[in-house]
């Protein structure tokens, strides 16, 4: 692999085990599947995955945090990856709100996505990266309903090797 390949490789399959995981769900996964260079445009079903960050954390058990000593400690670059899985949420219909089955339902669809993400990439992570350097996971959170749709956003730092070029 082209070492400038790597990021979107690892993006690559973290999207992939993400639709995996998905397909596991009542619901499987949405038929819209991307990597993105950034926040999506929300549309109707989809999963996407983008690199929201590259940052650097420190190795030294001094809690070295200036850059310009880091060399002297090393350091561990870290990818911070974006899941997005969004799903239709139930709208009016003419003049009609939505039912509260039509409601739950989705609220069940959406629970379950969330559920699946959090247990499988977590459970995958090891597969992913490599598991001496890291992963930290900083969540989910619900994407609250806005133009019908409703999901779940989730983030997670990996760290990854760099290269020279």
């Amino acid at each position: 692999m082209n070492p400038l390949e790597r990021l979107t490789v690892l993006a690559q399959a973290v999207l992939d085990a993400c639709v995996t995981i998905l397909n596991t769900t009542t619901a499987l996964a949405p038929t819209s599947q991307f990597l993105t260079p950034a926040r999506p445009a929300f549309d109707c079903e989809f999963v996407a995955v983008w690199v929201s960050r590259l940052s650097e954390d420190n190795t030294s058990p001094l809690n070295i945090t200036s850059t310009k000593r880091r060399n002297h400690f090393g350091n561990v670059i870290l990818a911070t990856f974006v899941i997005y899985v969004v799903r239709c949420a139930p709208m009016i219909q003419g003049s009609s709100p939505p039912t509260d089955a039509a409601k739950t339902a989705s609220a069940a669809t959406v629970q379950e996505d969330g559920w699946a993400l959090w247990n499988g990439i977590r459970d995958v992570q090891d597969t992913l990266f490599d598991d001496c350097l890291g992963v930290y996971f900083d969540g989910g959170v619900p994407i609250e309903e806005r133009g019908g749709y409703v999901g779940w956003q989730f983030t997670f730092r990996a760290s990854i090797e760099g290269y020279v070029p």
